[in-house]
């Protein structure tokens, strides 16, 4: 085969099998093109490599399905490494920042993307939950204290836009300018006046239902939580991988040592 051909038909498959993983593996794939076909061509490398040891005796020309299982097998395994790295090291690409709420459903949650099918409403006693409430502040301070980051509420766990008629039901005028300043005014007391700086609401629609979304820049200066009504305790969040989670005293002097630096 021609050097030419043989690079196109090495393209054209790593663009095949980089896709096939990327329908297959669920959540995100914040990938280009170029860098889906990449992970197709480095998984074939992969998928042929093990195909080989686990089958030394056999021709590769007579075993076509197994070598293309093979590959797409280890278009996968590339896929889910390359998935795991950016999450772990919280890469997040600067068109990410442009993406509309339908396509970061799509994408999934990531170090810096968040679902919440409510911020005021307990699906399970069904009625009003101020822990709920308490997540949303969490959430939004976990992006503050690390990358920045995007937190959609109305949707759900599995990336299903539910809206947030839950929610505004719980308003004596279910409307989302109140909805807006009902989350300006918890934010401000669990977070303080000059986090909201870094924090953009707005609404999208996503599937026919309405989300609200909260866009948080990195904050210059650590924040800490209160608790609406509770004792000033004054605790760190920091959004690690694809999780937010409280540092302790000592954690959080030395996360801010470095982090501020």
């Amino acid at each position: 085969m021609q050097p030419s051909l043989l690079i196109l038909a090495i393209l054209v498959g790593g663009f095949v099998f980089g896709n096939l993983a990327r329908v297959i593996v669920p959540g995100s794939q914040r990938l280009t093109w170029s860098e889906t076909t990449l992970v197709g061509i480095a998984g074939a490398g992969v998928g042929g490599v093990a195909v080989n040891l686990a089958t030394p005796d056999v021709d590769a020309t007579s075993f076509r399905w197994g070598t293309m299982l093979g590959v797409l097998g280890g278009s996968i395994l590339v896929l889910l490494v390359v998935n795991f790295v950016m999450n772990r090291l919280g890469i997040r690409k600067p068109e990410e920042e442009h993406l509309t709420a339908a396509e970061l459903v799509t994408a999934g949650e990531s170090h810096t993307v968040e679902f919440k099918q409510t911020a005021r409403w307990n699906a399970h006693t069904e009625g009003r939950d101020p822990n709920v409430e308490l997540v949303i502040a969490k959430t939004v301070a976990g992006f503050l204290n690390a990358d920045g980051g995007t937190l959609l509420i109305g949707v759900d766990d599995d990336g299903h836009a539910v809206g947030l008629d839950d929610d505004l039901g719980l308003m004596k005028r279910p409307d989302l300018d109140r909805y807006e300043l009902w989350l300006a005014d918890h934010l401000e007391r669990c977070l303080g006046k000059p986090a909201l700086r870094g924090v953009a609401v707005s609404f999208e629609n996503v599937d026919g239902e309405e989300v609200c979304r909260l866009d948080v820049e990195p904050a210059p200066d650590p924040v800490f939580l209160d608790e609406p009504g509770g004792s000033r305790e004054a605790d760190m969040y920091v959004r690690m991988g694809n999780s937010t989670r409280k540092l302790l005293t000592d954690e959080a002097f030395e996360y801010s040592k470095h982090h501020w630096a």
